[in-house]
Order: structure tokens, then C-alpha cells, then sequence
């Protein structure tokens, strides 16, 4: 056998990049799990498997719950319709989703520096991120989607990626939490951001792509409409009013607006472990985000206007003492950490980063 026999049979660069890409996410999710396992009692994770499974019985603990059925039938589904399998499909299914997520993650981090060095750096970013927010007995099924739509819908943003990529994205994301607005919310913000940026730069207002803004719009309107029809063809009883009979969000609600609840939690947990936490986590990410809007404008404004979007929603709409409600947030904290170590130490690549293919 020669030398050049030998170099023959030497993996791909690429294709070695992606096993070890594999690898490592596999490693990640199960050391989560681990993690997961140990900070959530017995109790405490069937309490989250309780809640995906509800949804799928018409029984979800809010109402607002029963929209959000892609990864609670995707578990149904894997438990082959057997409750007694449910929990064991649960488990399955979230090794699975967060492999995927820190697989995606490092992969985009790996872009965005061109190096691997930079897709570990997201790998580790991410998993202190996660177990930051983790907080007994709430991590549902769809907080682990949420990491791969928020991570998938950045890495199209970054790319370029056309139209139709994201209304594919919006049309999975939508049976799993309403959430995809966010998508939708971009398409509609982004022409408008590019054309005043134009305006700003060359004194002229430029045509607004009303394409990409009616796309927006559809997608809300679509996003709301099945969500709609879900609750009112699955919904058999809300159970929180059972579960929970002193909670102070008013139970029956397809929104409940919580940001007073939120103040007072503050007012007098503000040096609590838990708000100390999440206040720290949205200072970083949103650091993060306008440093990296400023890097590279064109991309990373629209993307910032949504992160702030989110922050704002989520502190309006869930409850933060619950700190995995931020989880949809690891993608941008991670991608902007890994955008800003790549302008440090690789001036000149965040530029060419943000045109990625």
C-alpha cells in the first residue's frame, strides 16, 4: 500500500469534522440529561412529562398549552400511543432534540469562526446557558424544539437564506409553540430596518421588499389560526385550576399578561439566586446582541430587534421565576458571543461570517 493509498483512505475533512461535530453533541445531551436528572426530583421531571403528555389527551395544565402539540405527539408517537411508554419515549425524545441543538449550534459556531475552536466555544456556551436556566419541576417538551428553531432561524438569517427557507421554518415551528411568530415578526421587520438603514446612508428611501412583509403578515395570521383551531377542537379541561388552585395567573385565558406578577417577584426577590440569574443572562445576551447589531448591521439589527421582541414578550407573557421560558433565547446569546470572539480575534472574519453559505 503507498503513501498515496494511505491518504486515500484518510476520512474527509469535512466528513471527520461533522463525526466529531456528532460526537460531541451526543456527549453534551447525555451530560445534560445527567444534569437534568439530578437537579430535577423524580417528582419534578414527571411533572414536566405530565404536562407534554396532557396536551396530547386534550388535558393540558394551561390552555394556552394545548397549541403546542409537534413535540408532544412526536413523543405519543414514539411511545407508539402507549402511555405506559411516555415517559421512556420523553426521555428519548429529549436526548434526541438537544443533540440536534448542540449539534447545530456547534456546527454554526464552526461558521461563523471557520475553525472548530469557535464550535466549541459554542458547545460550551451553550450547556452552561441551559443548566443556568434549569429550575425545578418546569422544562417542557417544547422548550427543546425552541433551541432548534431559534438556532436553525439564526443560521438562515446569518446565510441569507431565501424566502421560501423561512415560511418552511415558520410552517414546522408553529405546531410547536407560537413562539414562530418571532419568524414571521422578522420577515415583516427586516425590509423596513434594510430600508432606512439606505435611507440613513444615501439620503433616499428605497422601495420596501413587500414580498417578505406580506409573507410576515401571512405567517401571523396563519400561526394564530391554528392555533386557534387547536384549542377548540382538542381541548377537552385546562387543568391548572386543579393542579394549581392558589396560582395567581387567572386560569381560562389564551394569554395571560404577567408582567405585574413579574414586578412584585422582583420587588421582593431581586437577590434571589434565580433573579439574580436570569437578570444576569438577559444583561449578557443582550449585550451580546447590540455589540454584535453593531458589527454587522445589515444582518445582525433585524436579529437584535427580535431578540429584544422576545425579552419583552416573555417578560410580559411568562413567568420568569420559571427561567427556562428564556431558553428560546441560548441561540442568540451563543451566536453573538461566538460573532464578537471572532471580531477579537479574527478582525475582518465577522464581516465575510455574516454571508456564510
Amino acid at each position: 500500500m503507498t503513501v498515496q493509498d494511505i491518504g486515500r483512505l484518510r476520512p474527509n475533512p469535512a466528513i471527520r469534522s461533522t463525526i466529531v461535530g456528532v460526537s460531541l453533541a451526543a456527549i453534551v445531551s447525555a451530560a445534560l440529561f445527567a444534569i437534568v436528572m439530578f437537579v430535577f426530583s423524580r417528582a419534578d421531571y414527571l411533572q414536566s412529562v405530565d404536562a407534554s403528555f396532557g396536551v396530547t389527551t386534550g388535558h393540558p395544565v394551561w390552555k394556552t398549552f394545548q397549541g403546542r402539540v409537534l413535540a408532544p405527539y412526536i413523543i405519543k408517537a414514539m411511545a407508539l400511543s402507549s402511555p405506559a411508554h411516555y415517559v421512556a419515549a420523553h426521555m428519548a425524545f429529549q436526548f434526541i432534540a438537544v443533540a440536534l441543538a448542540a449539534f447545530l449550534l456547534w456546527r454554526l459556531g464552526r461558521k461563523i469562526g471557520g475553525n472548530e475552536q469557535s464550535g466549541f466555544f459554542a458547545l460550551a456556551l451553550f450547556v452552561m446557558s441551559f443548566v443556568a436556566l434549569l429550575r425545578p419541576p418546569c422544562l417542557y417538551s417544547w422548550d427543546f424544539v425552541d433551541l432548534i428553531v431559534f438556532t436553525l432561524f439564526i443560521d438562515f438569517v446569518l446565510s441569507n437564506r431565501p424566502l421560501s427557507w423561512f415560511i418552511g421554518l415558520f410552517a414546522v415551528a408553529t405546531w410547536n409553540r407560537d413562539s414562530a411568530n418571532f419568524i414571521a415578526l422578522w420577515l415583516m421587520i427586516e425590509p423596513v430596518l434594510r430600508a432606512l438603514r439606505q435611507r440613513l446612508k444615501d439620503g433616499v428611501m428605497p422601495a420596501l421588499d413587500w414580498w417578505l412583509m406580506l409573507a410576515g403578515v401571512a405567517c401571523v395570521a396563519a400561526g394564530l389560526i391554528i392555533a386557534e383551531l387547536l384549542r377548540r377542537n382538542l381541548l377537552i379541561e385546562e387543568m391548572a385550576p386543579k393542579y394549581f388552585p392558589d396560582n395567581p395567573v387567572v386560569a381560562g385565558h389564551r394569554y395571560n399578561f404577567v408582567l405585574p406578577i413579574n414586578i412584585e417577584y422582583l420587588r421582593h426577590s431581586l437577590f434571589s439566586q434565580t433573579a439574580l440569574t436570569v437578570l444576569s443572562f438577559l444583561a449578557i445576551t443582550v449585550w451580546l446582541g447590540a455589540a454584535a447589531a453593531r458589527r454587522d448591521p445589515q444582518r445582525g439589527l433585524p436579529l437584535f430587534a427580535i431578540e429584544l421582541a422576545l425579552i419583552a414578550a416573555t417578560l410580559g407573557f411568562g413567568i420568569i421565576y420559571e427561567p427556562r421560558v428564556f431558553v428560546p433565547l441560548i441561540p442568540f446569546f451563543v451566536v453573538s458571543a461566538v460573532q464578537m470572539r471572532t471580531a477579537a480575534t479574527s478582525p475582518g472574519r465577522i464581516s465575510s461570517a455574516s454571508s456564510m453559505g
